[in-house]
């Protein structure tokens, strides 16, 4: 009996023993610290001062539209017989595109005819033996029977829609049999519209564009027509080249929008093979222009308390002096150098990169923080922003340092 008491004894103890290491090792995964987050480093590059063009501009978005449209629809009425040209098609100027059953026109100028014919024998008739005023009825005949045979003759030209500019053909809203009329007449279009009345054929320039863009009153004043422009259509690798074509005086404000703008056209200067109606495109209204002007990556400018500026210049043994330099205008990433600087100088650029990995609050066993986003800055450069280091997964939040470089 006392050895059975001895063995749950010593199971006890056993179990006890297994439960107590089973709480430290969990402790100690639970408790360690984050592993030490490793220190910032300094990657540096040669960059070298060059001459430039240095622009301003007014940006804005607007949509690729035709430089030339053409709405083309029947003046008379008729039936239709013949649809020669499709969606896509190009077509050159004068180009027959659609025609109209051209007999019952045909009849009505033959009609016209002979009734001037008749008008002119009375004239002559009067003129042999009438009086002043039947004279005078019979001339006021001849006019009124010349109008009417040239109504005729433009309702038998009517019969056949010409293309008025070398294009595209953009929508064809007809087919043969259909029933047009240029009076109102009804009729059904093809995929069963009513096309009475209505655009038979639209044909667009193939290869010249424009754009409009909407600009603010604060920057209105600074555009001005023939001022020229760069056009980035949706999806093109490169700006093309455009000129201000027409500048709105009167402002109107789009839906969602409570600011008003005015609207400006833009005519690309060259035409283009691949683009199409519709498609979105930005805009850069240049308003200033300036050639042979040296710049330099603004990260390569350190800027002192008192306000000026150095750059590290390579010199000829390959080490680096401190040199003061003198800036002028920004643009995007460069900054324009008006004194202590050459063409063709060069200059060092440094940068700090920050690495972090998950941040030194407590984790839990199986959840390491990961690294962490890291943002490049150089000590001291114009406009240095914030480094962010966020926290991982159960690795602490993560600590915001200020950029090592002052606004400009």
């Amino acid at each position: 009996m006392a050895a059975k008491t001895n063995g749950k004894r010593w199971l006890g103890v056993a179990i006890a023993a297994v439960v107590v290491t089973a709480v430290a090792v969990g402790a100690y995964f639970l408790l360690r610290p984050g592993p030490t987050a490793p220190g910032p480093t300094t990657t540096s590059r040669d960059v070298t001062a060059q001459v430039t063009t240095l622009t301003t501009a007014v940006n804005g978005t607007g949509t690729m539209q035709p430089a030339q449209r053409a709405d083309l629809a029947f003046t008379s009425s008729g039936t239709v017989v013949s649809v020669g040209v499709a969606v896509g098609d190009r077509v050159t100027g004068g180009q027959a595109l659609a025609a109209i059953d051209p007999v019952d026109l045909q009849a009505a100028v033959d009609a016209a005819q002979a009734s001037l014919d008749a008008a002119n024998e009375d004239l002559t008739t009067a003129k042999s033996d009438g009086t002043d005023a039947q004279i005078t009825a019979a001339t006021s005949l001849v006019k009124t029977k010349q109008n009417a045979l040239e109504a005729a003759k433009t309702a038998l030209a009517g019969a056949t829609l010409l293309a008025p500019f070398d294009g595209t053909v953009a929508v064809v809203n007809l087919a043969v049999g259909d029933t047009v009329g240029g009076g109102g007449s009804a009729g059904q279009g093809a995929g069963g519209a009513n096309s009475s009345g209505s655009t038979a054929i639209t044909l667009i320039t193939a290869d010249r564009y424009t754009v409009a863009v909407g600009v603010g009153s604060a920057d209105i004043g600074k555009i001005t027509k023939g001022m020229k422009a760069q056009v980035t259509p949706s999806g093109a690798s490169k700006a093309l080249p455009g000129t201000v074509t027409g500048v709105g005086v009167i402002a109107s404000t789009s839906s969602g929008s409570n600011t008003p703008s005015f609207p400006v056209t833009i005519a690309l200067d060259e035409p283009q093979q691949g683009l199409y109606a519709g498609i979105s495109a930005s805009v850069a209204l240049i308003t200033s222009s300036r050639d042979g002007v040296l710049v330099i990556p603004s990260l390569a400018l350190t800027r002192a308390a008192d306000g000026t500026y150095s750059v590290e210049k390579k010199l000829a043994d390959g080490s680096y002096a401190a040199t003061p330099v003198s800036v002028g205008q920004v643009s995007g990433a460069t900054t324009e150098i008006t004194s202590g600087l050459a063409a063709g100088d060069v200059v060092r650029v440094n940068q700090v990169v920050v690495t972090a990995t998950g941040g030194s609050g407590n984790r839990s066993p199986g959840y390491a923080g990961g690294p962490q986003t890291t943002q490049f800055v150089g000590p001291g450069v114009i406009g240095g922003g914030p480094i962010v280091v966020g926290g991982g997964p159960n690795g602490g939040a993560g600590n915001g340092m200020p950029g090592a470089g002052p606004a400009p």
